[in-house]
């Protein structure tokens, strides 16, 4: 092999022909992976973000952490400027984030940061996914205006991401996907959300660095919009999709980082080793084959917030992507 793990990984991200499946949880350090930013999502045991948004973690899902349930900001949007303020980026410590990779090589292996919560999950925070829906029907000026307001923090605040971290790439999550479709029309995400991800994005590649998107379950019906966003990639791209025939179509334009079965036995805690590794064999077949913009991303969802307990957990599951890295796969 003559790329480095960055290299290849890189290059997937770019459309470009790969030595080997990327994998991004070897291949590069992502600042905000484990437990995110206190501005974003509360503190690591807990709390409230810079919004005011009061967040729970707890061992489901492996510590993920969720708004908690029916603790609204406000439930009619129009009353969004009296109820929360856009945090101040510039009070914030930006270094001890930086701490993450500190030790990284960065000749070796990239290094990412994710960026939570996007515009539409950060309206769902506020108020409820439900209130949130209501309000882009009813009230998509005023929604708009909050999407606005909220993207030029986000603006800001990858500004300082990329002076304090120096990422390779940045990933922006904003779910705005069940399993089964989009939350909401496709017309509503191309009118009240998709000017404001465009935008970042934007702002992110004239930083210099490669944007990519997170979206969970299906939202297929809009990779086109993504590409035109100017994401180089879909992250925890899920096969609920037809990401097979997304590759095909759209590879030279966008790439797949995922493809592993969230969803089904594979990722439960206890799933046996064949499973996993027919699993990640499936994965690297179907989508990994051509070794052109595919990244796989996989993990065992494991009901714990001992960082050593997930890693002993998936371990088997690295070693064999580790033994198909040595065949060249």
């Amino acid at each position: 092999m003559t790329l480095t793990p960055k290299e290849n990984y890189l290059r997937a991200l770019r459309h470009e022909e790969t030595e080997y499946v990327p994998v991004t949880l070897l291949d590069c350090c992502t600042v905000g992976l484990a437990i995110g930013s206190p501005l974003e999502n509360g503190p690591a045991e807990g709390g409230r973000d810079a919004f005011g948004v009061r967040w729970m973690s707890s061992s489901s899902g492996s510590g993920a952490a969720l708004p908690a349930p029916n603790e609204f900001l406000f439930e009619d949007v129009t009353e969004w400027k009296k109820k929360i303020t856009i945090p101040n980026v510039e009070a914030y410590d930006f270094t001890k984030e930086a701490e993450e990779c500190a030790g990284v090589n960065r000749n070796q292996m990239a290094v990412g940061y994710l960026n939570r919560v996007g515009v539409f999950e950060r309206l769902a925070a506020c108020m409820g996914f439900e209130n949130a829906l209501i309000a882009m029907l009813e009230d998509p000026e005023v929604v708009n205006d909050f999407y606005t307001a909220v993207t030029d923090y986000k603006i800001k605040y990858v500004e300082k991401v990329a002076k304090y971290i120096k990422p390779d790439v940045i990933t922006c999550a904003d779910d705005v996907a069940t399993v089964r479709n989009l939350f909401m029309s496709p017309e509503t995400y191309r009118t009240l959300i998709k000017p404001h991800h465009k935008r970042l994005f934007t702002a992110i590649r004239n930083l210099g660095i490669i944007p990519v998107q997170h979206i969970c379950g299906k939202p297929e019906v809009i990779v086109e919009d993504v590409i035109d966003n100017g994401a180089a990639a879909w992250s925890a791209a899920q096969p609920c999709n037809d990401l097979k025939g997304i590759l095909v179509k759209y590879g030279d334009r966008l790439a797949i980082e995922g493809g592993f079965d969230f969803q089904g036995p594979p990722s439960l805690p206890g799933a046996p080793p064949e499973l996993l590794e027919n699993e990640v064999k499936r994965c690297y077949e179907e989508y990994g084959a051509g070794k052109r913009s595919y990244v796989f991303f996989g993990l065992v969802t494991v009901n714990t917030l001992d960082v050593d307990e997930v890693n002993r957990i998936n371990a088997p599951m690295f070693t064999m992507i580790q033994k198909f890295r040595a065949q060249g796969r």
